[in-house]
């Protein structure tokens, strides 16, 4: 975490000084890693039930195996209720061109447990205390693929400061929202040609207010 050498900045009531903040906080992202990054109304974020959905159908193999998959994590109505209390989301992503899933992987496990908590951590010094990160896969594959959760053992997680919740926890639609900045993502399952996909694309959320 950033290392605090004074007491918490109030959060701005400047609008000025909010945008400012924004923008430094989506160029931080680009100084990260991140191929692009945009500032978006909370309002753009979109939530859909049927995200969470497709982590059962078909079953998803890190389904409950870890705090931050579902049947565990905050609910698609909670998550709802949450967004609405705040004004603005910062998009990142990165976009890998070599048509190999392992290239996809690292780049996911980059934005999810460097930037994501990185820029989280920076606006709630900033005085932006309610600022919260969502990442673009499951901190399990990321974080302790060959280990069982400790948090869901009752243990706590042995990353707390980098793992964080996937959007499709949360039930966040990642295309849909990507679509309101400007973005095209492309699917990829099991039987796609990689070869046809233009690029895979990391993508993370930090939600400030």
């Amino acid at each position: 975490m950033a290392t605090v050498t004074g007491p918490i900045k109030p959060a701005s009531t400047d609008s000025e000084r909010l945008l400012e903040d924004l923008d430094r906080y989506r160029a931080r992202a680009i100084e990260l890693g991140s191929t692009d990054a945009k500032v978006l109304r909370a309002e753009d974020v979109i939530v859909d039930e049927r995200v969470r959905a497709k982590c059962r159908f078909p079953l998803c193999s890190n389904y409950n195996t870890n705090m931050n998959c579902p049947p565990h994590g905050m609910q698609v109505d909670e998550f709802r209720t949450l967004l609405g209390r705040y004004r603005h989301a910062i998009l990142f992503k990165i976009d890998v061109t070599s048509g190999r899933i392992e290239d996809f992987k690292v780049a996911n496990r980059r934005v999810s447990t460097d930037i994501v908590w990185r820029l989280e951590s920076e606006a709630f010094y900033d005085g932006y205390r309610f600022a919260v990160g969502f990442g673009g896969g499951t901190c399990k594959d990321m974080l302790c693929p060959k280990l069982e959760c400790a948090a869901l053992a009752g243990k706590g997680c042995r990353y707390e400061y980098r793992a964080r919740p996937g959007m499709h926890t949360v039930g966040i639609d990642v295309f849909a929202t990507a679509v309101r900045a400007g973005w095209e993502l492309y699917p990829v399952g099991s039987a796609c040609d990689l070869s046809s996909v233009p690029h895979l694309s990391a993508v993370g959320l930090l939600l400030v207010d």
